[in-house]
């Protein structure tokens, strides 16, 4: 047994081994890499000797324990306008790509998310609000969408909330290789209802699959999901002394203890239940065939991709399995991009510098056919801060990297453009070192703009002319106090960016209240601060600031609300470090003026001060034709957009 084992791995090594010098031709600067054809699988005991492979090379080296990486956890983010149709949308990243939220409207009805279930709810006239309707859902409700009267649910199962990951030595976060943090035994759900008839929904079908939502994206009336599976391995050694001998003993332990496990071991299953919970179907949620490892191996959790085809519910679903270590999503309109971050990922003679330890590994997923199909993979230095990180732009890659750590000043910021060419996405133009000693708060990639926010003592913003994507070039650069975090474009012209004032005691800086700023972009080289809000003192905070969908703007009206914990001091602080006290918890309305200034329109209080806003933590703002709703898990309160003030027309969701 244990001589057919290690013959295994001389065959993998040797595949391997050509692997790497094929990748080497060609490659400049640790940024690129060859020529890759993802491959298939053409037996199970293939795809079950890869798996083992791929599990038994899991271990980090013991010296990542030392590093204090500076990176951000992948904020999920997002744009789309609701155009004419006289009410505020979810607020997304990319035009015609919708993403989930736990709020949603069809300018007469609001969907609203709950303890176990989904709350529809006839909004006009406010002051006539009431529940016509609830679906009760069997577990902990995530987001859901809305399209052409189908609600779609992402929930997790009563019995789908897995086990955090057992080994004693993962408690140690790091943000690189196995994502441990994924829990095993985990399920997702997914109920889909017919709410063509708001007071009376149908249930459709309900869906269960092995994995952990990753995220999710709705685009051409396709739902695709992303999920990741790690099965619940025996324990194996995660960790080696950094020594080529050390792995190799620790890999070879790992076999040994992985020998036993078959096929059904590794991979996720599916149940679909009919809309009266009735066990239609449960197999594999991906056929053997239909698994996919990229030419380059980087790992061995499998990224599950189920497309659900939305405009014709009579086929249940398509799927693809993708083999690698995944770390954070993107998806435009044609393509979905599976990014994974690397620890000294790389061959040394790749790697300019100690600096450069991480880099970004990115998989391109086709979706404009009828299920996805691997394109193309790439690898540049550093690594991202979230999905904001990346746009796509006429088939062009837009991806903005940091290297190094702000604490020891090693820090500089890159902005990489790939193409695919014939499954390589090459770098084709590229601009580096931006920054030196920063790290990268904020980025935003607009047709041929680009926009880079970093922060070290002020608030660098920094403008990009992509428009020759072999060519990017800086060429703006404005410093003012405070950061941000998340930046949403207001027309051709104009920036509106989230973050937080700053202050400094000796050199330090302190993040204080809340800032929204609006920036004249009309001269690119020279763009402008030209409007700023404060909010609060220092402790005050909002889930804009790291998760786009809680900012509602309604461009038609120039119309914004954001959640808002208010902190405030009662009189000047003694220190500069002090916290003020919690004074409100709710929702900001303001209106961006004719001359592009904040115009403060009132504020709706949804959890008395000190409370925690409710169970869920999220408040949402819509608005509705001459109203805007202040939504939670608990409540909903309404008001004239033009007359915010208590009292507010309320209704209450719980039972």
């Amino acid at each position: 047994m244990k001589r057919r084992i290690y013959n295994d791995i001389l065959h993998l090594v040797f595949l391997l081994f050509l692997t790497a010098i094929a990748s080497l031709s060609g490659c400049a600067g640790g940024t690129e890499i060859g020529n890759p054809q993802a491959r298939t699988f053409s037996s199970e005991q293939e795809l079950t000797a890869y798996l083992k492979d791929q599990y038994s090379q899991s271990a980090q080296p013991t010296s990542l324990w030392a590093l204090d990486n500076d990176a951000q956890p992948g904020w999920t983010n997002s744009e789309i306008y609701a155009g004419e149709k006289g009410y505020s949308a979810t607020n997304i990243q990319e035009a015609g790509v919708d993403e989930s939220d736990a709020v949603k409207t069809d300018g007469t009805y609001l969907y609203s998310a709950g303890d176990g279930e989904i709350r529809i709810i006839s909004a006009k006239p406010p002051e006539s609000m009431k529940i016509i309707s609830r679906i009760s859902v069997n577990g902990q409700i995530d987001s859901f969408y809305l399209y052409n009267n189908i609600l779609s649910i992402l929930y997790v199962p009563e019995d789908g909330q897995g086990v955090q990951w057992i080994y004693s030595d993962n408690l140690k976060m790091i943000d690189v290789g196995l994502p441990y943090w994924n829990p095993v035994q985990a399920k997702i759900g997914v109920l889909i209802a017919d709410v063509s008839a708001p007071s009376d929904p149908v249930i459709l079908k309900d869906f269960h699959a092995d994995g952990n939502l990753v995220s999710s994206r709705l685009t051409g009336g396709k739902l695709h999901l992303i999920s990741q599976f790690i099965p619940d391995l025996p324990s194996l050694d995660l960790w080696y002394d950094g020594t080529s001998s050390g792995k190799e003993a620790t890999v070879e332990s790992n076999l040994q203890t992985l020998e036993p496990l078959t096929l059904d071991d590794y991979i996720p299953s599916y149940s679909l239940y009919d809309g009266d919970g009735v066990l239609v179907k449960s197999d594999r949620l991906v056929a053997v065939d239909d698994f996919i490892r990229p030419e380059t191996p980087s790992g061995a959790t499998i990224v599950s991709v189920v497309t659900m085809n939305l405009d014709d519910l009579s086929n249940d679903f398509s799927s693809i399995g993708f083999i690698a270590d995944i770390h954070h999503a993107y998806a435009s309109t044609q393509n979905i991009y599976l990014i994974s971050t690397l620890y000294q990922g790389e061959p040394a003679m790749k790697a300019p510098g100690d600096s450069q330890i991480y880099q970004t590994r990115i998989y391109q997923l086709n979706i404009s056919g009828g299920k996805p199909s691997f394109s193309a993979e790439g690898l540049v230095n550093g690594h991202i801060l979230n999905q904001f990180s990346l746009g796509e732009y006429n088939g062009i890659l837009r991806i903005a990297t940091t290297t190094g750590y702000a604490w020891d000043g090693s820090a500089a910021n890159h902005v990489y453009c790939l193409k695919n060419d014939d499954g390589q996405l090459a770098v084709i133009g590229r601009l580096e070192n931006l920054a030196p000693g920063e790290r990268l708060y904020s980025a935003r990639f607009i047709g041929n703009r680009g926009f880079l926010v970093t922060f070290m003592e002020v608030d660098p913003l920094f403008t990009l002319d992509l428009s020759d994507p072999q060519h990017p070039a800086m060429v703006g650069e404005l410093k003012v106090p405070g950061y941000s975090t998340y930046l949403h474009p207001l027309g051709d012209d104009y920036l509106l960016a989230i973050g937080k004032d700053t202050g400094s005691d000796n050199g330090v800086a302190l993040y204080q209240g809340l800032q929204l700023s609006i920036f004249d972009i009309s001269d690119f080289a020279s763009p402008v601060r030209i409007a700023s809000e404060i909010i609060g003192d220092r402790g005050t905070d909002s889930e804009a600031l790291f998760n786009h969908k809680a900012l509602a703007f309604w461009p038609e009206k120039n119309l914004l609300a954001l959640p808002v914990n208010l902190y405030e001091f009662e009189s000047p602080p003694e220190n500069p470090w002090e916290y003020g006290a919690n004074t409100f918890n709710g929702l900001y309305v303001y209106r961006i003026t004719d001359t592009y200034k904040f115009k403060y329109l009132g504020r709706m209080e949804m959890a008395g001060a000190g409370d925690a806003i409710n169970a869920s933590g999220w408040v949402r703002g819509v608005f509705i034709d001459e109203e805007v709703y202040a939504v939670s898990a608990d409540s909903v309160k309404a008001a004239e957009i033009n007359s915010i003030s208590e009292p507010f027309y309320n209704l209450t969701l719980s039972q």
